[in-house]
C-alpha cells in the first residue's frame, strides 16, 4: 500500500493491547496506530483474587508508555458513536476520527446481581470487602461465607479461586471452622474445561473443606438465607460474595444484543458493519477471558496486517481456553478447547507460577514478563492430570 493502513483502537485494557502489539509486530510499518482510550495505566482483571488475599495492588504498566513503545499514537478520551457509513470515530471530544479499519475493545461493565447484603467481588467500591469479612471470620464474629455464582456467568474461576484462597487462609490463621460454600448453576466444578478438570478441580475442593451446591441458582431470600434452586435447599450464610454479572458497552451507531454486546462473527467482525471489528469482554461471545480474547485480537491482527500487504495468512478464530487456577496451596493449570470435536480438556497441577502468566496473550505475556513486579515463572515440570 502506498499510504499506511489506519487502524484505530478503542479501548485501553487486555484485548486492545494485544491488538496493538500483533498489529506492530506483524506490519510495522504498514499500519498506522492509533489507540482512543481515558486510562492511564494497565490494569489486569484476573489479579483481583490474589490483591483480595494479599492486599498487595499488583504493577500498572504506564499506558503511554506501552502504546508509545508500539510506535501508535494515544487519544485520552472515548469513542461515543461509529458513522460506519463514512469510516468516522466520533469521539467524546466531539472530534470525528477517519479509520481504514477499527476495533473495538470497550470491556464490560460489571454490575451486582444480587442487593446490598452480597458483596460483589470485582467492583471498585467493594475492593476492601472480602478482606474484611475474613478478617472477621478470623476473629470468630463470622462462622459461615457462601460464593455464589449468578446466573448468565459464564467465565467462574475467580470464585473458586476466592474460595479455595479464602479456606487455605482461615486454616492457616486458626479459622478452619468456618464453614465455606460454593453455589454454582454450572453440572461440574469449572465444567468449561471438561471431565479431567473438574474432577482435579471438585478433589481440591473436597480437601479445602468447601461445599459444592452444583447445579444450584441462588435468591437471597433474607439477610444470611439463600434459597436454592431448583428445589426447597436453604443455605444459611453469615457473609455472601457473588461474581458480578457483565453489561455491554452499547455503542451509538454499532449493533448489539439485548443485553449490549457487540455481535461479531467467527473472525471478529462486527456483524452488519464494514471494517469494524470487536474484541474481549465486549462482544457477544459467551466467555469472557483475558486469553480468548487475546486469541482474538491475534486472528483480527492477522487480517489486518494482511491487508497491510505484510506477509501473513491469516488464520480463524479456533479459541483455546487457558487458565491458572491459584488454589492457596499451588496454581493449577487448566487446558481446554473451546471448539467441539478438539479433543479432551487438561489439568496440571501445581505448576510455579507468576502474575504475568495469569494473562495468556501471545504478545501481551512477554511484555508483561519484562514489566518489573511480572517476572515469569520458569517453564512447568508437573505431569498433566490424566
Amino acid at each position: 500500500m502506498a499510504e499506511p493502513l489506519d487502524v484505530v483502537i478503542a479501548g485501553g485494557g487486555i484485548a486492545a493491547l494485544e491488538t496493538m502489539l500483533a498489529l506492530h509486530d506483524l506490519a510495522g510499518p504498514r499500519v498506522r496506530l492509533t489507540v482512543v482510550s481515558p486510562r492511564t495505566d494497565v490494569a489486569v482483571p484476573a489479579l483481583r483474587t490474589a490483591t483480595a488475599f494479599t492486599r498487595r495492588e499488583p504493577p500498572r504498566p504506564s499506558l503511554r508508555d506501552l502504546v508509545a513503545r508500539s510506535g501508535a499514537k494515544l487519544v485520552p478520551t472515548v469513542v461515543r458513536r461509529v458513522v460506519a457509513d463514512e469510516h468516522l470515530a466520533v469521539l467524546g471530544s466531539g472530534r470525528r476520527l477517519e479509520y481504514d479499519a477499527l476495533v473495538l475493545a470497550l470491556g464490560a461493565r460489571p454490575v451486582p446481581a444480587y442487593g446490598r447484603e452480597v458483596v460483589t467481588f470485582g467492583l471498585e467500591d467493594a475492593a476492601e470487602d472480602l478482606p474484611a469479612i475474613l478478617a472477621d471470620a478470623e476473629d470468630g464474629h463470622v462462622h459461615s461465607i457462601a460464593f455464589v455464582v449468578p446466573p448468565g456467568v459464564a467465565w467462574t474461576l475467580p470464585l473458586y479461586e476466592l474460595a479455595l484462597q479464602a479456606a487455605h487462609r482461615l486454616r492457616e490463621h486458626g479459622a478452619g471452622e468456618v464453614r465455606i460454600s460454593l453455589v454454582t448453576p454450572e453440572d461440574a466444578p469449572l465444567a468449561l474445561f471438561g471431565s479431567i478438570a473438574s474432577a482435579a478441580v471438585a478433589d481440591r475442593l473436597e480437601r479445602a473443606g468447601v461445599a459444592l451446591h452444583l447445579g444450584s441458582y441462588a435468591e437471597v431470600a433474607a439477610p444470611g438465607r439463600l434459597a436454592l434452586r431448583p428445589g426447597r435447599r436453604t443455605l444459611w450464610a453469615d457473609r455472601v460474595v457473588a461474581l458480578p454479572v457483565l453489561e455491554g458497552p452499547a455503542v451509538r451507531g454499532v449493533p448489539t444484543d439485548e443485553h449490549g454486546f457487540l455481535p461479531v462473527d467467527d473472525r471478529g467482525r462486527v456483524r452488519g458493519l464494514d471494517d469494524v471489528w470487536a474484541v474481549g469482554d465486549a462482544t457477544s461471545f459467551p466467555i469472557k477471558q483475558g486469553g480468548i480474547a487475546c486469541q482474538l485480537a491475534d486472528a483480527i491482527a492477522e487480517q489486518l496486517a494482511a491487508r497491510a500487504g505484510a506477509g501473513v495468512a491469516p488464520r480463524p478464530f479456533r479459541p483455546v481456553l487457558r487458565a491458572h487456577l491459584v488454589t492457596g496451596e499451588g496454581v493449577d493449570e487448566l487446558v481446554a478447547p473451546v471448539c467441539g470435536g478438539a479433543g479432551e480438556g487438561s489439568c496440571t497441577c501445581d505448576v510455579p507460577g507468576a502474575p504475568a502468566r495469569k494473562v495468556e496473550g501471545r504478545h501481551l505475556s512477554a511484555l508483561l514478563g519484562a514489566e518489573p513486579g511480572f517476572a515469569q515463572a520458569p517453564a512447568a515440570e508437573a505431569e498433566p492430570v490424566a
